[in-house]
Protein backbone atom coordinates (compact mmCIF):
# COMPACT_ATOMS: atom_id res chain seq x y z
CA UNK A 1 0.00 0.00 0.00
CA UNK A 2 2.98 2.44 1.31
CA UNK A 3 4.76 1.63 -2.18
CA UNK A 4 1.20 2.18 -4.41
CA UNK A 5 1.07 5.61 -2.64
CA UNK A 6 4.35 6.75 -3.04
CA UNK A 7 3.86 5.73 -7.42
CA UNK A 8 0.69 7.56 -7.15
CA UNK A 9 2.70 10.85 -5.36
CA UNK A 10 5.08 10.86 -8.20
CA UNK A 11 2.71 11.08 -10.74
CA UNK A 12 0.39 13.44 -9.58
CA UNK A 13 3.45 15.44 -9.19
CA UNK A 14 4.64 15.12 -12.78
CA UNK A 15 1.37 15.54 -14.58
CA UNK A 16 -0.66 17.65 -11.20
CA UNK A 17 -0.57 21.22 -11.04
CA UNK A 18 2.56 23.33 -11.92
CA UNK A 19 3.25 27.44 -11.00
CA UNK A 20 5.09 28.61 -13.76
CA UNK A 21 6.01 32.51 -13.66
CA UNK A 22 7.61 34.53 -16.23
CA UNK A 23 11.09 35.09 -16.65
CA UNK A 24 11.30 38.68 -17.58
CA UNK A 25 10.11 41.45 -14.85
CA UNK A 26 6.47 42.05 -14.78
CA UNK A 27 4.76 44.56 -13.16
CA UNK A 28 2.84 43.00 -10.03
CA UNK A 29 3.10 38.65 -10.65
CA UNK A 30 1.00 36.22 -12.15
CA UNK A 31 0.86 32.68 -11.35
CA UNK A 32 -0.34 29.94 -14.16
CA UNK A 33 -1.66 27.01 -12.86
CA UNK A 34 -2.39 24.06 -14.95
CA UNK A 35 -4.40 21.85 -12.73
CA UNK A 36 -3.89 18.55 -15.63
CA UNK A 37 -7.84 19.49 -16.19
CA UNK A 38 -9.69 20.69 -19.79
CA UNK A 39 -9.39 24.88 -18.92
CA UNK A 40 -6.31 26.40 -17.88
CA UNK A 41 -6.36 28.86 -15.08
CA UNK A 42 -4.24 31.72 -14.59
CA UNK A 43 -4.16 33.91 -11.21
CA UNK A 44 -2.64 37.61 -11.98
CA UNK A 45 -2.58 39.48 -8.17
CA UNK A 46 -1.30 42.63 -7.22
CA UNK A 47 -1.29 45.04 -10.42
CA UNK A 48 -0.02 48.26 -10.07
CA UNK A 49 0.12 51.67 -12.06
CA UNK A 50 3.78 50.98 -12.67
CA UNK A 51 5.46 50.94 -16.42
CA UNK A 52 7.93 48.53 -17.83
CA UNK A 53 10.78 50.51 -15.97
CA UNK A 54 8.75 51.01 -12.25
CA UNK A 55 7.61 53.83 -12.42
CA UNK A 56 4.82 55.46 -10.87
CA UNK A 57 1.98 56.28 -13.77
CA UNK A 58 -1.11 58.64 -12.94
CA UNK A 59 -0.01 59.73 -9.44
CA UNK A 60 -3.75 60.41 -7.38
CA UNK A 61 -5.23 60.03 -10.59
CA UNK A 62 -7.38 56.79 -10.46
CA UNK A 63 -8.60 56.60 -13.92
CA UNK A 64 -5.05 56.96 -15.19
CA UNK A 65 -4.14 54.59 -13.00
CA UNK A 66 -6.52 52.19 -13.62
CA UNK A 67 -6.20 52.15 -17.18
CA UNK A 68 -1.86 51.59 -17.03
CA UNK A 69 -3.21 48.16 -15.01
CA UNK A 70 -5.22 47.09 -17.30
CA UNK A 71 -2.21 47.91 -19.83
CA UNK A 72 -0.14 45.88 -17.24
CA UNK A 73 -3.24 43.48 -17.13
CA UNK A 74 -3.11 42.59 -21.03
CA UNK A 75 0.61 42.08 -21.35
CA UNK A 76 0.65 39.60 -18.39
CA UNK A 77 -1.72 37.29 -19.95
CA UNK A 78 0.15 37.93 -23.04
CA UNK A 79 2.58 36.17 -21.69
CA UNK A 80 0.70 33.12 -21.59
CA UNK A 81 -1.02 33.25 -24.34
CA UNK A 82 -4.17 34.57 -23.02
CA UNK A 83 -6.16 38.29 -23.20
CA UNK A 84 -8.80 40.58 -21.14
CA UNK A 85 -11.43 37.95 -23.20
CA UNK A 86 -10.07 35.18 -20.92
CA UNK A 87 -10.90 36.72 -17.68
CA UNK A 88 -13.63 35.37 -15.55
CA UNK A 89 -13.31 37.39 -11.82
CA UNK A 90 -11.56 40.62 -11.59
CA UNK A 91 -11.21 42.36 -8.13
CA UNK A 92 -10.26 45.96 -7.40
CA UNK A 93 -8.50 47.28 -4.27
CA UNK A 94 -9.29 50.84 -4.09
CA UNK A 95 -7.72 52.80 -1.59
CA UNK A 96 -10.06 54.55 1.13
CA UNK A 97 -9.93 55.81 4.61
CA UNK A 98 -13.94 55.50 4.87
CA UNK A 99 -14.13 52.32 4.27
CA UNK A 100 -16.51 52.51 1.64
CA UNK A 101 -15.72 52.87 -2.17
CA UNK A 102 -17.17 56.31 -3.61
CA UNK A 103 -19.48 55.83 -5.97
CA UNK A 104 -17.41 58.51 -8.21
CA UNK A 105 -14.57 56.04 -7.78
CA UNK A 106 -17.07 52.87 -8.99
CA UNK A 107 -18.01 55.09 -11.96
CA UNK A 108 -14.06 55.24 -12.99
CA UNK A 109 -13.10 51.77 -12.73
CA UNK A 110 -16.35 50.85 -14.89
CA UNK A 111 -15.75 52.86 -17.26
CA UNK A 112 -11.86 52.11 -17.65
CA UNK A 113 -12.80 48.20 -17.47
CA UNK A 114 -16.16 48.53 -20.04
CA UNK A 115 -13.24 49.79 -22.47
CA UNK A 116 -10.82 47.07 -21.81
CA UNK A 117 -13.26 44.38 -21.46
CA UNK A 118 -14.50 44.44 -25.30
CA UNK A 119 -16.03 41.09 -24.64
CA UNK A 120 -18.06 41.81 -21.94
CA UNK A 121 -17.33 42.31 -17.99
CA UNK A 122 -16.48 39.09 -15.88
CA UNK A 123 -19.53 37.92 -14.55
CA UNK A 124 -17.86 38.10 -11.23
CA UNK A 125 -16.29 41.66 -9.99
CA UNK A 126 -15.33 43.01 -6.73
CA UNK A 127 -14.26 46.60 -4.93
CA UNK A 128 -13.18 46.34 -1.99
CA UNK A 129 -11.91 49.55 -0.06
CA UNK A 130 -8.48 49.25 1.96
CA UNK A 131 -6.75 52.10 3.64
CA UNK A 132 -3.13 51.50 1.68
CA UNK A 133 -2.19 49.69 -0.74
CA UNK A 134 2.22 50.24 -1.39
CA UNK A 135 2.30 53.66 -0.94
CA UNK A 136 0.23 57.32 -0.56
CA UNK A 137 -0.08 58.05 -4.80
CA UNK A 138 -1.17 54.09 -5.73
CA UNK A 139 -4.66 54.19 -5.71
CA UNK A 140 -5.73 51.25 -6.81
CA UNK A 141 -4.45 47.59 -7.21
CA UNK A 142 -5.98 44.33 -9.29
CA UNK A 143 -6.17 41.08 -9.28
CA UNK A 144 -7.80 38.68 -11.76
CA UNK A 145 -8.63 35.38 -12.48
CA UNK A 146 -8.84 33.99 -16.49
CA UNK A 147 -9.43 30.69 -17.91
CA UNK A 148 -8.50 29.48 -21.79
Amino acid sequence: MKKLFIILAGVLMSYGAQAQVPTTPQPGYIYKVEPGLPGKQVYVSGQRPFDGKGRLVGAGDLGVQTRQIFENLKAALGTVGMSLDNVTQVTYHIKDQAGQVSNLANQQISAVGASFFTAGLPKISDVKAIPQIISDDVLIEVEVIAIK
